[in-house]
Formats: structure tokens, C-alpha cells, sequence
């Protein structure tokens, strides 16, 4: 099988032979997991962003519209999920940060003022803070789960945020804290 030009093996597996997209994986994974790396700078998450691409185009790959670009097509999969792990790597940075302690105080306190501050917030704006920052779910899993638009989530994380500031300001956090 190593032989079989790419075209064949594609088509091979739009006729459900799957071990042919195993042949194009391990042909590809090299250059997936480089590709992946040189965004993520983290060698065991670009093997996990290349093993979605391959996924992905595995999935998709009925949507290929010129079978002799499979390589730059699965090249493109794989720089946009691992764009979208870093972009998920960096929301769960702020989120850590956002959840640091304060200059002075002790962490347990800070710690128990932002779950104070989540309290607070309605039952539906916890749980869509507590899915994010928490569960580190997506803006498209908690989607699928809840039924509502990504624009929705967005604009009730930004919402809580906000009540999120203002309650620990209260409590005698400042922003520059």
C-alpha cells in the first residue's frame, strides 16, 4: 500500500476502506505534527492538534474538492485546530490569571471571593462560567449543550465578568491588585 498513489488511496477510502487513511496518516504525520508544533511550541499537544487534523479530514473528507491537494488541504485542518488550541491555551491563561491572588492576600482568601462572586451571579451565568472556566468546555461545546449561540455565550461570559469585577472591587480587590 505504500506504493498507491495518494489519489487512489483517497478514493479508497470514500469507498470505505479505512486502512487506506491510515496510509495517508502516518504519510502526512510528520509534517502535521511540525506544522502543529511550530504554533504550539509544545511537542505533546501538536501530536494531539495533528491526530484531530487527521480526524477532521477523515470526517470531511467527502468536502475535498481536487483530491490532488489533500496535503495542503489536511496542512490547513491541522494549522487551524492547533490555532484553536492555542487560542484555548491562552483563555485558560487569563482565566488562571484571572483567578490569581491578590498582591497581599492569601490565596485560600482570593480564592473564596471569586467563588463568593460566582455565587452571586444568576444560576445561568454561573453555569456558563463554571462550563468555561472550570470544565474548560468551548464556546461550541457549551453550545451544543445548552442550546444557545456562541455570540450569546460570549456577550453572558462578558456580562459576568463584569458582575464578577465589581463584586470583588466591593470586597476591597482593586483592579491593579
Amino acid at each position: 500500500m505504500r506504493d498507491k498513489p495518494e489519489r487512489e488511496l483517497i478514493e479508497s477510502v470514500l469507498g470505505g476502506d479505512v486502512e487506506s487513511f491510515g496510509e495517508l496518516g502516518s504519510r502526512y504525520w510528520p509534517a502535521m505534527v511540525a506544522i502543529a508544533y511550530s504554533v504550539l511550541d509544545d511537542h505533546h499537544l501538536a501530536e494531539d492538534a495533528a491526530q484531530e487534523a487527521l480526524a477532521r479530514a477523515l470526517v470531511g473528507l467527502r468536502t475535498l474538492k481536487n483530491k490532488n491537494r489533500f496535503g495542503s488541504w489536511l496542512a490547513r485542518i491541522c494549522r487551524n485546530v492547533a490555532k484553536n488550541t492555542a487560542a484555548a491555551r491562552s483563555r485558560k491563561v487569563i482565566a488562571e490569571d484571572f483567578l490569581q491572588p491578590a498582591d497581599n492576600r492569601d490565596e485560600n482568601e482570593s480564592s473564596s471571593a471569586v467563588r463568593r462572586a460566582i455565587d452571586k451571579l444568576g444560576p445561568g451565568t454561573k453555569e456558563l462560567v463554571v462550563l468555561r472556566y472550570y470544565d474548560n468546555l468551548s464556546y461550541e461545546q457549551m453550545s451544543s449543550v445548552l442550546g444557545i449561540s456562541k455570540a450569546a455565550i460570549n456577550g453572558r461570559l462578558g456580562r459576568a465578568k463584569i458582575k464578577i469585577a465589581k463584586y470583588l472591587r466591593q470586597s476591597g480587590y482593586s483592579d491593579d491588585s
